[in-house]
């Protein structure tokens, strides 16, 4: 538990570094070690050139000039602002307090996805970002737009973290090992009205959760399930309340949140902003 809550304090410490800069502002913990099949190549960093910090490439992202980490954090701005919304709202709602809860694994997976944040921005500040959280070894490779980010973790561990970015259509696709064994797969897509994004996780007891996201301005829905295999990879083209065909699911339209409780209750309120929160 205190190595947990270390780790948590240092990925806060790393999101208002980066507020501050101006550059990516999410963060995350270690991948965790469990088993999953992906179908995101995973690039070996022996045959990649490693880059000169300096001389780190620039893509073009769909909506302006900037790196894969400028698109990842875009993505990263529109789903927290819906996440915040919908968990502050269940949490001041007396029907649906213990719902919240059901983000966790969402943060989770946001700390264990934090090579991403750094896609493009060359080896030092791959170096830099993941030093708040203990690793060491780091090493960053980057062919075209393929990106690998590989480090030891505090206990030895071996983590590969991988992705693709589409800067045509603004698309990234990530993969995550830890000591050979993938165990989580994420894609975000930009779409006409938002974006789309889910998360694939293997949990450290062999079983799997989906998490799949819409957000449309500052409106949304999130879909949690949990599931035997993979899922299909996303099109592009999926309704804003494609999440609701999960398990469970919560949604935000204006001032109303509606949702499928992990009790299977339904539920339909209008969301009370706390005081931080406005």
């Amino acid at each position: 538990m205190k190595k947990t809550i270390s780790i948590l304090l240092a990925v806060l410490l790393l999101a208002a570094f980066f507020a501050g800069c101006g550059g990516p502002a999410n963060n995350a913990q270690r991948p965790a070690n469990s088993n999953a099949v992906s179908e995101a190549p995973v690039n070996d960093p022996s045959e990649a050139p490693v880059n000169d910090p300096s001389e780190a490439p620039i893509n073009n992202v769909a909506s302006g000039s900037g790196t894969a980490a400028d698109s990842y954090t875009a993505y990263m701005e529109a789903k927290n602002t819906v996440i915040t919304k919908i968990s502050d709202g269940l949490s001041n709602n007396p029907d649906s307090t213990m719902e919240a809860l059901s983000f966790f694994g969402v943060a989770m997976i946001d700390a264990a996805i934090l090579p991403a944040s750094f896609f493009g921005l060359g080896q030092q500040a791959v170096e830099m970002g993941l030093a708040m959280i203990g690793a060491e070894g780091v090493k960053y490779t980057e062919n075209g737009n393929n990106y690998t980010v590989t480090y030891t973790g505090d206990e030895g561990e071996t983590y590969i973290y991988s992705g693709t970015y589409d800067p045509s259509a603004d698309v990234l696709v990530c993969t995550a090992t830890a000591n050979g064994k993938e165990s989580i797969y994420s894609e975000y897509h930009k779409t006409s009205y938002g974006y789309i994004g889910q998360y694939y996780f293997v949990n450290d007891d062999g079983t799997a959760t989906l998490y799949q996201i819409a957000t449309k301005d500052e409106d949304g829905t999130i879909g949690i399930s949990t599931v035997s295999g993979k899922p299909a990879a996303l099109t592009g083209s999926e309704a804003v309340d494609f999440p609701k065909a999960c398990d469970i699911w919560y949604g935000i339209e204006g001032k109303t949140i509606t949702g499928k409780a992990s009790d299977g209750t339904d539920l339909n309120f209008e969301y009370t902003p706390s005081a931080s929160a406005e």
